[in-house]
C-alpha cells in the first residue's frame, strides 16, 4: 500500500477528510488509517491482519468487479506491464460509459456539451461519445479529471454521501444540474447494480478520488 500512502500524505487535509468520508473510515484521515481502513475494506475484519497487497491490486481487484475487458482495454498489454495509474483510468472511464447508457440521447448529448464547457479540448466530444473505454483512456490528465469528478458526483448522490461542492472541481454547475438529485441517484444506481458489497461501493469511491488526486495538477495548471 505505499503508492496509496504516498498519494494520501501529499494530499491536504480536506483532500484526506473527504476520503474519509467517501470510505467510511470511523477513524480519522491520517494517511496510515486510511491504508488500513482500505485493508479493512478489502479484507474486512479479521482478514486485513493477513492482507498486504498492493494499491494495484486494490484497483485491480475493482476493475474485475465493474467487468473491465483487459484484452480490448488494454490492447493485449499484460496486468504486470501496466501502471496503477492507467488501470485507475480504465476504471473511471468504464464506469462513467456505464453512465452513458443509463442516459437518453438527449440527456446525453447535454451532459458531453456541459463537459466541454470546462475543457479546450476540440476532440473531447468524439472521445466521449465514442463507447470504447480503450479511446477514453487517452484522454490528458484534466480530461480524466473532467471524468471522475463527473462520475463521483454521480456515485456520492447515488450513496446519499454529501460532500462540499468543491470537491467536485472539474464538474461544472450546469452538469450537476442537467438530471438533478433524482436523476442523478438513478444513474448511480446503474452502475452500482453489479457492486453488491457495501466494500465494493466504498473501494470504488477510493479509485475514483484518488484518479482526481492524481490528476488534479493538470486541472489546476490547465484552469488557472
Amino acid at each position: 500500500m505505499q503508492e496509496f500512502y504516498k498519494i494520501v500524505q501529499s494530499a491536504t487535509k480536506e483532500q484526506r477528510k473527504n476520503l474519509a468520508e467517501l470510505t467510511e473510515s470511523a477513524f480519522g484521515d491520517a494517511p496510515d488509517i486510511l491504508c488500513n481502513h482500505v485493508r479493512y475494506l478489502r479484507a474486512g475484519s479479521i482478514g486485513q491482519l493477513f492482507w498486504n497487497d498492493s494499491w494495484k491490486q486494490v484497483v485491480t481487484d475493482v476493475a474485475d468487479r465493474i467487468s473491465i475487458d483487459w484484452a480490448t482495454t488494454f490492447s493485449g498489454r499484460q496486468w504486470r506491464d501496466l501502471e496503477t495509474q492507467e488501470i485507475e483510468t480504465a476504471v473511471v472511464t468504464k464506469l462513467f460509459q456505464n453512465m452513458l447508457e443509463q442516459l437518453s440521447p438527449e440527456q446525453r448529448q447535454k451532459l458531453v456539451i456541459e463537459m466541454k464547457r470546462d475543457s479546450s479540448d476540440p476532440a473531447l466530444e468524439s472521445l466521449l461519445l465514442s463507447g470504447s473505454v480503450m479511446t477514453i483512456a487517452k484522454m490528458s490528465g484534466f480530461g480524466v479529471y473532467l471524468l471522475a469528478s463527473t462520475v463521483l458526483g454521480g456515485l456520492t448522490n447515488g450513496l446519499g454521501i454529501t460532500l462540499p461542492f468543491a470537491i467536485y472541481m472539474g464538474m461544472s454547475q450546469g452538469i450537476a444540474l442537467i438530471l438533478g438529485p433524482v436523476g442523478w441517484a438513478a444513474l448511480a444506481g446503474g452502475i452500482l447494480f453489479t457492486l453488491n458489497q457495501p466494500n465494493w461501493n466504498r473501494l470504488t469511491l477510493a479509485v475514483v478520488y484518488v484518479s482526481m488526486l492524481r490528476n488534479q495538477e493538470e486541472f489546476i495548471v490547465t484552469t488557472y
